[in-house]
């Protein structure tokens, strides 16, 4: 009795033993399956990643569309050249931007599908307000004082450029009943003219070498002796 009960013991455990080793097979070849569909949601992430509306922008004007669409000022590198903008207490101005691409190509924002905004840096809501129009963008002057503004462009409400600002060097704006003035790119012209003036000095000192050649008409007389 006991013999036929030890050998029905054993024989129960070796059949669950072989049941546990299958289902520990049929797991192993689970996990690979899962594998390969972790696999798939890894490659949804790296699509989802790239961003093909990156904007290369190698010209950046501000302009006043309420001037004649004179230059206030413009990005330079990592800072602004010329400004500040200035804003009338009380009132605003409208705001438009000449940019051109790396291949020097002028970019049409509306064409673009680009809206232009802009982005108070710091403190500065009690001075100025931006509100875009697309194309372009009003700063209102609400109370005299100073503030740093960042300009952007956005295409499907992601920002695809932003001038300079924060710790670089955003665009002042100054809010007060002072002078705009702007950018006279003839001035810029005639000064890299100067500098060519400053290579004709040089050409100047070519004359102190024509009185060598005086001196050189002096052998001649001294020659005629």
């Amino acid at each position: 009795m006991t013999t036929n009960q030890r050998s029905t013991s054993r024989r129960t455990l070796l059949a669950s033993s072989g049941s546990l080793a299958l289902l520990g097979l049929a797991g192993c070849l689970g996990d690979d399956d899962g594998d390969d569909g972790d696999d798939g949601d890894d490659d949804g992430d790296n699509g989802s990643d790239d961003n093909g509306s990156d904007l290369e922008v190698e010209e950046f004007q501000l302009l006043d569309r309420d001037h004649d669409e004179d230059v206030i000022a413009y990005v330079h590198g990592d800072h602004w050249d010329h400004g500040p903008l200035v804003v009338p207490e009380g009132d605003n101005v409208s705001l438009g931007a000449r940019i051109e691409d790396e291949d020097g190509e002028e970019i049409d924002l509306e064409e673009a599908g680009l809206d232009l905004e802009g982005e108070l840096v710091g403190d500065g809501d009690d001075t100025v307000s931006l509100e875009s129009h697309g194309d372009h963008i009003h700063v209102e002057g609400e109370e005299e004082g100073f503030a740093d503004v960042v300009f952007q462009l956005v295409e499907d409400d992601e920002v695809v450029y932003e001038t300079p600002g924060d710790d670089e060097h955003p665009l002042e704006v100054e809010v007060g009943d002072g002078d705009q003035e702007y950018v006279d790119e003839d001035d810029d012209h005639d000064h890299d003219d100067d500098n060519d003036h400053d290579d004709d000095g040089h050409d100047h000192d070519d004359d102190n070498d024509h009185d060598d050649d005086g001196h050189g008409h002096d052998d001649g007389h001294d020659d005629d002796h």
